[in-house]
């Protein structure tokens, strides 16, 4: 790469270099023991009680063979007990398996077997995976670890200061579950220094993060964006995060009227949501900083949010693989229909099909290249070896346009992604689940707008099976999101002179 944007706007200073050795654990230390971290509902957690709770949970999990690159999955929803079993995993010199608790057990197994953890911590939200031998991983009940945890540090049968093992900055902290475009499960490795790198460069663009501020931790923490930037980042920061593990926009209007929510950060149709709620004007009152990711956000919904609440939303750009910011409308000028300007410390290129860089306003591939870039794909050499160059570039599939002053557009997606109310679907793994069916001999999926989610998910079918018997099939196979919501069946699909499926024909 011979020319590219580098993030420099909003910097105070020159970042950090990477350290030998740490640990991500270590957000929750040099905090002040009554200073707050965490609220769920009548939980009121502040940094000491947190790092106690932690230290309890260690003696628990270490009990139980749990220490340096140790493998714990995780299927639980934004509560207390996500984060203090999170930190005593990374603290102990584990790494720690986020999933998503309310996916089909059949699926949740699948993204197991990649990395074939030790065991699966199960909380309220994934009570159905609890004992359940199709799971294949022995799961545990993290209600009843986090409840002996608290009760440990309240009789102070356990140390008031958790363990924190000193790791390599590159050792592995999160692997992250997602899928290809082959359909196939595979693994994000995120090492230590790929997500507190973030930390550190985001305290660098003003307003930075604080002990004064407040955000509201709805964004799912199974998500690289909820876990990092939300949750991780936060905590780095000593401010305090109010837990909501299941969305509801008036009821997330009420917790920011409630506990002066100065943070609030969502995915466009959450915004959508919360500008439709039945809920005073004021709500966003305490709101100084207003963030939308995951997905593009239309102008439209920004005018809508500004006029109402008179707020005005940043976007940003980011993928699981970059931890996740790559760029951010923090610290510049809102332009609604851009995704920010690049994070310091940050390179970026737009390029063409050759790989050479397009002009300023000519549309290009997006490659990134920073300290966040992840570490590859799980024992899979050739799918990281298909983003990820030898000299660090990751090749995103997406397409931009940077104006004049470095601020990014996003404008197409090369990947077929259909992006659901923030999260990507990636139509092989849906059409790899319809084709095992034996009534479907062929299945394209493709997506469609959609006023709620964004995107949802449309399946154009040929074969003999039914509209039934392919709903049940999904229930039983695919989260939510991924689930198509309409069905297309054809005598037969369009297909190439190559053989695959002419997916651009069916949109």
């Amino acid at each position: 790469m011979v020319s590219c944007h580098t993030g420099d706007g909003g910097s105070r200073g020159d970042l950090p270099e990477s350290r030998a050795q740490m640990n991500l654990a270590e957000v929750i230390g040099g905090h002040a023991d009554d200073q707050i971290a965490l609220i769920d509902r009548d939980d009121r957690v502040d940094f000491g009680t947190l790092r106690g709770r932690v230290a309890a949970m260690q003696i628990d999990l270490q009990a139980r063979g749990v220490g340096i690159d140790t493998t714990v999955a995780l299927a639980a929803g934004n509560d207390v007990a996500f984060v203090v079993s999170t930190l005593a995993v990374l603290g102990l010199g584990g790494i720690v398996m986020p999933l998503n608790p309310g996916s089909p057990t059949s699926e949740l197994a699948r993204k197991l077997a990649v990395a074939s953890p030790s065991m699966l911590l199960v909380g309220h939200a994934g009570r159905l995976h609890l004992d359940d031998p199709a799971v294949g991983t022995p799961t545990v009940d993290l209600i009843a670890m986090a409840s002996s945890a608290a009760a440990a540090h309240v009789s102070g049968e356990a140390p008031s200061a958790p363990v924190i093992v000193d790791r390599p900055d590159d050792a592995p902290a999160f692997y992250l579950a997602t899928s290809g475009v082959s359909g196939a499960a595979k693994v994000a490795v995120l090492s230590h220094h790929n997500l507190s790198w973030i930390h550190e460069a985001l305290q660098r663009i003003d307003p930075p993060l604080t002990p004064d501020t407040v955000t509201l931790g709805i964004l799912p923490f199974t998500h690289i964006f909820g876990l990092n930037v939300v949750l991780l980042a936060s905590l780095e920061a000593g401010a305090a995060i109010v837990l909501q593990q299941h969305f509801d926009a008036e009821e997330s209007l009420r917790l920011v009227r409630e506990h002066g929510v100065t943070t609030l950060t969502g995915a466009p149709p959450m915004w959508q949501r919360w500008l439709d709620a039945d809920a005073p004007n004021d709500s966003l009152a305490t709101v100084d900083f207003a963030a939308s990711g995951a997905a593009a956000l239309p102008v439209e919904l920004f005018e809508g949010v500004k006029n109402r609440f008179g707020v005005e939303i940043a976007q940003g750009y980011g993928l699981t693989e970059t931890s996740p910011v790559v760029t951010l409308g923090r610290g510049v000028p809102v332009r609604p229909a851009s995704v920010g300007r690049v994070l310091p410390g940050v390179d970026v290129a737009l390029v063409d099909e050759a790989g050479a860089p397009v002009d300023i306003g000519d549309e290009g591939e997006i490659v990134v290249r920073s300290p966040g870039v992840f570490l590859g794909y799980l024992d899979d050499q050739e799918a990281t070896e298909s983003v990820l160059s030898e000299d660090g570039w990751l090749w995103t599939g997406d397409v931009g346009i940077f104006d004049d002053d470095g601020y990014l557009y996003l404008v197409d997606r090369i990947k077929d992604i259909v992006i659901v109310s923030g999260f990507n679907v990636y139509p092989a793994e849906v059409e790899s689940v319809l084709m095992q069916l034996p009534g479907v001999i062929g299945a394209v999926v493709t997506g469609i707008i959609d006023e709620a989610t964004g995107e949802t998910v449309v399946a154009h079918i040929a074969g003999t099976s039914t509209r039934d018997e392919l709903e049940q099939h999904c229930t039983e196979q695919l989260s939510r999101y991924k689930r198509p919501t309409e069905y297309h069946f054809l005598d037969e699909l369009p297909i190439a002179s190559n053989g695959k499926a002419i997916r651009r024909a069916l949109r």
